[in-house]
């Protein structure tokens, strides 16, 4: 199929997300032989950034305007964000149009109805089509006729830490960004002094003295004051006689924070595979699943006043001793967790990623709809 293009397409100013696809790369999921980027462009300074990192892992990629996309020739394109300038995109019909998101999360960002321009929808199990119906996103009627695609564990991401016992043990904490609005905004970070405080019994209770810390790559994006909570908590955690390690292959510290993070002895790392989590702490994200799929136990992070509906279903969860007001740590209900209950809902767990290269699996799929239609 070597008239067959294949392609993903950002739109977006921000750093982080250009990591984002990168890991897509790193993992084996896309192909730097026959999948470009396409990056849509900017007379902004992240433009030169985002090429360097491209460049850096040797992806093809071009900057393009919207009369670019309507040159494409038969293929398959797809989004991982969503941006206004999709909605333009999707109008070439020569193209397959695919929106595979980047994980799978109960954050509102995930069922928003520009969704419905794509002709197919990747989730990675039955939740994330139930949480589409159930917002009034899509219908049964687009379950029946093959909008949906369950792709398994292949875009949830992973935590790149190692399989237990077969690294040094540590707690595991991976704080989300602010959102690109407050009303998306899921963050423990809000309030660090409840989180320090929950890390600290958790690592007491696990008897832990390393302490993992994976921020979003997006952080403090709208609100720079969420880099101030970070560092301020890695400081408390120190001078609370914690070891400190910082994963920082998809996050990028000016060089003032990197003083200060020296300052406080805190080790930066690209690679976390010495080390195991005992347990794991986050935010409502796409680490929920991560977390759920490497089978590491963990809590989640819930602002109910800020987000009382957030949960198709609040009854999988229940409270755990860490609750500071319409702030708490809430964890799965031991029938979620027993025989993978959850697990299996979240993510399918017939595909694995490791089976098949998305754009393979998926192009069948497609070929047997039409074929069908």
């Amino acid at each position: 199929m070597a008239d067959f293009g294949k392609y993903i397409y950002l739109d977006s100013k921000i750093i982080g997300a250009a990591k984002q696809i990168v890991a897509y790369f790193e993992q084996g999921i896309f192909s730097k032989k026959d999948t470009v980027v396409l990056v849509k462009k900017y007379k902004h300074k992240s433009a030169k950034q985002i090429a360097r990192i491209f460049s850096q892992y040797r992806l093809m990629f071009r900057f393009v305007r919207m009369r670019d996309l309507d040159h494409l020739g038969k293929g398959v394109i797809f989004y991982p964000f969503n941006a206004q300038s999709n909605v333009r995109a999707v109008a070439n019909r020569k193209l397959k149009h695919i929106f595979i998101t980047h994980g799978e999360s109960n954050k509102i960002a995930s069922i928003k109805p520009i969704i419905r321009i794509y002709d197919y929808i990747v989730t990675a199990g039955q939740a994330g089509i139930d949480r589409f119906i159930a917002n009034g996103i899509f219908s049964s009627h687009d379950v029946e006729h093959g909008r949906f695609i369950k792709m398994g564990d292949t875009f949830i991401g992973q935590t790149g830490l190692a399989q237990p016992d077969t690294g040094k043990a540590c707690l595991f904490y991976a704080p989300t960004w602010e959102g690109g609005i407050e009303q998306e905004n899921y963050s423990s970070l809000e309030n660090i002094s409840f989180v320090m405080s929950t890390l600290c019994e958790l690592a007491r209770q696990y008897d832990i003295n390393e302490i993992v810390i994976r921020p979003h790559p997006n952080m403090g994006h709208r609100l720079k004051i969420y880099r101030q909570h970070l560092l301020e908590l890695i400081k408390l955690l120190s001078m609370n006689g914690f070891s400190i390690v910082i994963f920082s292959r998809h996050f990028t510290f000016s060089w003032l924070e990197k003083l200060k993070l020296r300052r406080y002895k805190i080790q930066s790392l690209d690679d976390l595979s010495h080390y195991y989590a005992r347990f794991g702490v986050c935010d409502i994200s796409a680490m929920e699943s991560q977390l759920l799929n490497e089978d590491i136990p963990y809590h989640l992070y819930w602002n109910s006043f800020r987000h009382p509906s957030v949960f198709v279903d609040a009854s999988i969860y229940e409270d755990t001793q860490f609750i500071e007001g319409s702030q708490k740590f809430i964890t799965l209900v031991a029938t979620q967790i027993r025989n993978n209950r959850f697990k299996d809902y979240l993510i399918d767990q017939h595909i694995k990623s490791s089976q098949k290269t998305p754009i393979a699996y998926l192009q069948g799929i497609i070929d047997e709809e039409e074929t069908n239609t």
